[in-house]
């Protein structure tokens, strides 16, 4: 009798890459928080309430550099951080996990 042979594990590199954005701490936030309309950086704070100012910085930088956010500076005004077309596609996966949240035993 031969032995079945189990097929090896391999991670997708793709989830693995969008990970690597989206499993930021805060990062998932700042996006549902923007799906409401653009922000300014004082009023993302303000939302937010528990993130440091370092943090959120550093988050929208990355988020920036991922193309999942835009921020645009328009004169006179403040700058604004906006979500891209790439971010609003994920708006319903945030949507799923914070429903999934809300539903766990």
């Amino acid at each position: 009798m031969t032995r079945a042979t189990i097929p090896a594990l391999t991670a997708d590199a793709d989830l693995a890459a969008a990970f690597a954005v989206l499993g930021q701490k805060w990062n998932g936030i700042i996006l549902h928080t923007l799906a409401a309309r653009p922000a300014r950086y004082g009023e993302l704070l303000a939302a937010i309430g528990s993130i440091s100012t370092k943090m959120l910085s550093d988050r929208l930088r990355e988020l920036v550099q991922a193309g999942l956010v835009t921020h645009d500076q328009l004169p006179p005004g403040p700058a604004t951080y906006t979500l891209t077309a790439d971010s609003r596609a994920l708006l319903p996966a945030l949507e799923q996990i914070r429903s999934w949240w809300q539903h766990r035993p």
